[in-house]
């Protein structure tokens, strides 16, 4: 017997916060739109309303995140002791619900805890974060969240390359639409990729 929840119990609790994670990112959305205002006019007018419009959207809170997030590390440590038949499984009950929005959040908060001096398990949980992810809705951005999650693994004095590889075996074998590269083959090759030469290695040194 074991008192950790179930695949199906942790579909039915992501699907439980569907409804306040919609009304939230509704409400974020509109007290964005009202403080930025017309989207019309010169670029510098418009990148000079955004902070003023951020805050206003950053006002109304969290909402149901810290929820999704706990919701987020018991799906992620099932994930990285699963075969990859069930992963499959796992990447395809998140991305079914509202709660992928946050995926990208959730691989920026894993690295601030690894940063700060964060427990190996925390790297398992962000890769296998980046994992589900599948590249998001766009590779460049997930690519960097990538980065920052390894670039903190190494600052905690973890070494991230046995757990991408492991992690890679479980992964998505097909391409995302969205991306050139399966993220499989992303995360397996990531340390030799042109990213890595160019962007990470140069702060390991």
């Amino acid at each position: 017997m074991t008192d950790e929840p179930s695949l199906d119990e942790l579909g039915e609790r992501l699907a439980g916060l569907d409804a306040p994670i919609r009304i939230w990112r509704e409400q974020r959305d509109r007290a964005f739109d009202a403080a930025f205002g017309p989207k019309k006019g010169k670029l510098s007018n418009l990148m000079a309303r955004m902070p003023q419009a951020a805050n206003s959207a950053a006002a109304l809170g969290v909402g149901p995140r810290d929820e999704v997030f706990a919701v987020f590390d018991q799906i992620c440590d099932l994930y990285a002791r699963s075969d990859a038949a069930l992963c499959a499984r796992i990447r395809g009950i998140v991305h079914e619900r509202e709660a992928h929005r946050l995926l990208d959040e959730y691989l920026g908060y894993v690295a601030r805890i690894l940063k700060q001096g964060g427990r190996p398990e925390w790297l398992e949980r962000g890769i296998a974060a980046a994992s589900i992810d599948d590249q998001g809705r766009d590779y460049r951005d997930w690519l960097m969240s990538l980065g920052d999650l390894y670039l903190s693994a190494r600052a905690a004095r973890l070494d991230p390359t046995p757990v991408l590889k492991r992690i890679a075996e479980r992964s998505n074998a097909d391409r995302n639409p969205a991306a050139p590269t399966p993220t499989r083959d992303v995360l397996a090759t990531f340390e030799d990729s042109a990213y890595f030469m160019t962007s990470i290695l140069p702060q390991l040194r």
